[in-house]
């Protein structure tokens, strides 16, 4: 079935994919506002009202929001990225309707009660505690700060403790009024769902919502080749080793993706096979590729004991080398397109993957990016494309560094230069 789009004439964006043999349909409300819109006075302050947009509104308290969708065999949920904030649901077609009803509810009506933000601080400042204590996860927010230092891409989704402490109701209201607006918002649904219906429902829940435009300035991520070393009474170094990537609108970003899968996407990918097969130095490595507005990265995380961390990076390196020096074949760079491919297909059957994704897609867009269009961009790439951007990320050798952990001393000392 054909991806439909409308918009409201509040400014609102509606996507809606129609799968016939989904038995569900999931539904989300994406807010293009996160942590990269935040000053350093409100570190947080969108993950913060996230968290407190569930603890009622005029009309339902929190146990009645979660009550609605979880009694009709629902779940609900949201998250908080560096460029947008999520609200989603995923129901039985016939509550859908229950389902817009509350997330607008949610999005419009917010009670916000000052007692209720006073003990979200609490729980907000556990979820803070409880990342510093997994390390395999904070690394990447310290990496992202090392990597881009002052730039809004740096800025820590979760907050820091003064600034959640700092949260009050007017500056709350005030952040919601500038960027919870309709043409900064799209509801995206997927599943066993039909347009016109969803369309009328939307229009029905959300024709209020304020038509303003938010006021966003970009401006490109300008990245250093920094450390940053926490140590930390672990029994593992957690690390994260990368360069700054291209942006969203880069083309390029299709080569990298095939770059980052042969490289650590998976069990057959050469980091795992020469670290973890073939030396036996560590129990997980991988990669990532991310890729923002304003800048991406590709970076290497993996967890060893200290006494294995330099070789491992050292390691780490050489492979990078070799495909820099254009030590790959055409059928190492085919089974990894291969492979994104199935992924990419088999993804088209989770309603909850396609309704987040043609979300984004159109938040940052303005269109719904199809999976074949994704498929023919990657099915383009070869051994040339690999080597030339490989060069292009790695050849310099300069790489930002960011490891937590029970570190060995000696070496390059903390936040110096590589």
């Amino acid at each position: 079935m054909p991806i439909e789009t409308f918009t409201l004439s509040n400014g609102l964006r509606i996507v809606c994919e129609s799968m016939p043999s989904a038995r569900s349909v999931a539904v989300g409300v994406y807010i293009g506002t996160g942590s990269r819109d935040e000053r350093s006075s409100e570190y947080g302050v969108s993950h913060f009202i996230e968290h407190i947009l569930f603890k009622g509104t005029l009309r339902r308290d929190a146990l009645d929001i979660v009550r609605e969708i979880e009694g009709r065999g629902g779940y609900i949920n949201a998250e908080t990225d560096k460029e947008y904030t999520a609200f989603y649901v995923r129901v039985l077609p016939e509550d859908l309707s229950v389902a817009l009803d509350v997330l607008s509810d949610m999005l419009l009506s917010p009670r916000l009660e000052p007692e209720d933000i006073e003990r979200e601080k609490r729980v907000v400042l556990e979820e803070l505690r409880e990342l510093m204590d997994y390390p395999e996860e904070y690394v990447y927010d310290l990496f992202a700060q090392t990597l881009w230092s002052r730039h809004p891409l740096a800025h820590p989704v979760i907050g820091t403790v003064p600034t959640i402490l700092a949260m009050h109701r007017s500056h709350l209201l005030g952040v919601m009024s500038e960027r919870y607006t309709a043409p900064n918002t799209v509801v995206s649904a997927a599943g066993l769902v039909d347009a016109k219906q969803l369309v009328a429902m939307v229009e029905r829940y959300f024709a209020s919502m304020p038509a303003t435009q938010p006021s966003t300035k970009l401006r490109p991520a300008r990245a250093a080749a920094r450390q940053r070393l926490l140590r930390h009474p672990t029994q593992q170094v957690h690390f994260c080793m990368g360069t700054a990537a291209y942006n969203l609108y880069d083309e390029r970003k299709y080569t990298v993706a095939v770059l980052e899968t042969l490289l650590g996407g998976n069990m057959s990918s050469r980091l795992f096979q020469e670290v973890r097969e073939k030396r036996g130095l560590v129990y997980h490595i991988g990669t990532s590729a991310i890729a923002y507005r304003e800048g991406g990265y590709f970076a290497v995380h993996a967890n060893c004991n200290p006494d294995n961390y330099r070789q491992v990076l050292e390691v780490t390196r050489e492979q990078l080398r070799r495909v820099c020096e254009g030590d790959l074949s055409e059928e190492e760079v085919q089974r990894a397109r291969h492979q994104l491919r199935g992924s990419l297909l088999m993804s088209t059957e989770s309603v909850n993957g396609r309704m987040s994704a043609n979300a984004r897609s159109m938040l940052f867009h303005g269109r719904v990016i199809t999976v074949d269009e994704i498929i023919e961009k990657l099915e383009a790439v070869d051994v040339g494309n690999v080597v030339a951007v490989a060069r292009e990320l790695f050849g310099n050798g300069k790489m930002a560094l960011a490891a937590i952990g029970s570190l060995p001393k000696g070496g390059v000392k903390e936040d110096e230069p590589l």
